[in-house]
């Protein structure tokens, strides 16, 4: 098959690419101008075509003579994009794409959308209705961006009913490469070393009350942090690894009867922060202390379940798992380049 993936650069989409390509697949690789991490997916069987999601003739030109349609690009929270963009990289481009799906007939076999599980996640400090959270859970858009994953989702499904495009829903939940999990200026470590932490708040403006407790955690060297409320009940998260969710994109492409249907993709179990900075702190030799904040988020994990049984999702990296496997790919260069 001839394989279209939008964000093919970027975590999901790079493992997803090679996947892809393992399967005996052609794929179509949209990528930005200028984007490095092109680099990674260069390969025998990729075609790379450079253009921006907003582009609607370069991502329409894209979708031309394709059997299946990975849409994986998109504006992220972590980005730090606009609501306007929200808007316009999740809900038009998915538009435009869809359009390029209807023209394509019968020729297209599969067209799946990433959505994401902060659909269900009510805004101004309100909780899950129920957890672990699965398909059922209802769709609460606490936010303009999971207002734009749900535009986006009922578009998908209203071309699904009006002219057939066989489209299918993944809700991916937090997902990471493993070496973000030790990098501590990434998106996701930089809640877990305490430095980072207190630069990304003095950065972002966000409450006074928080960056204070940080900073009176702060002696001076390289500690850890794990995040609770003023109980000292650590915060609950569930991240999954880019590379499982990945071979759960894939597996679309091979079962029968997943047209029209939704399902969520996330990592192997939830966990307590404070146990991801134990093990961080044995494997690093870190100081590590928790924040007791009035601003601690609530327990959030999802269900994969219902991706289990379908599509034989099987996710294996934990996030301890990911750091070993991040630890011990650092450690293998390090001999390699000295």
């Amino acid at each position: 098959m001839q394989i279209l993936v939008t964000g093919a650069a970027g975590r999901i989409g790079t493992h997803l690419t090679g996947l892809l390509l393992q399967m005996g697949h052609q794929v179509r690789a949209f990528v930005l101008p200028g984007d490095q991490r092109a680099e990674r997916i260069r390969a025998p069987g990729v075609e790379l075509v450079f253009g921006r999601l907003e582009d609607d003739a370069a991502l329409t030109a894209a979708a031309q003579g394709i059997d299946a349609i990975y849409h994986l690009g998109g504006a992220l929270t972590s980005r730090g994009n606009s609501d306007q963009e929200f808007f316009d990289l999740n809900v038009r481009t998915t538009f435009t794409l869809l359009l390029a799906a209807r023209d394509a007939g019968a020729r297209l076999q599969r067209f799946v959308y990433a959505s994401s599980d902060a659909v269900y996640v009510p805004g101004r400090g309100g909780v899950a209705q129920f957890l672990p959270a699965d398909e059922t859970h209802p769709r609460l858009t606490g936010s303009v961006y999971a207002g734009s994953k749900a535009a986006a989702e009922d578009l998908c499904l209203s071309f699904w009913r009006s002219f057939g495009v066989p489209v299918t829903i993944l809700r991916f939940g937090a997902t990471a490469d493993a070496e973000e999990l030790i990098t501590p200026n990434s998106v996701f470590a930089r809640w877990l070393f305490l430095h980072e932490a207190i630069a990304h708040l003095q950065r972002s403006g966000r409450p006074t009350a928080t960056l204070d407790v940080l900073r009176d955690l702060d002696n001076g060297g390289d500690r850890l942090v794990a995040f609770a409320d003023l109980q000292g009940r650590p915060e609950v998260r569930q991240w999954g690894d880019a590379r499982d969710v990945a071979s759960g994109c894939a597996r679309v492409l091979e079962v029968p009867g997943v047209v029209g249907e939704t399902f969520n993709l996330g990592g192997v179990a939830p966990f307590a922060t404070d146990t991801l900075i134990e093990h961080l702190s044995r494997r690093l030799g870190l100081d590590c202390v928790t924040a007791r904040l009035p601003t601690a988020r609530a327990a959030w994990y999802i269900s994969s379940a219902k991706a289990r049984g379908v599509l034989g999702y099987a996710p294996r990296w934990s996030v301890f798992d990911m750091v070993d496997d991040a630890l011990g790919a650092r450690s293998e260069q390090g001999v390699a380049g000295g």
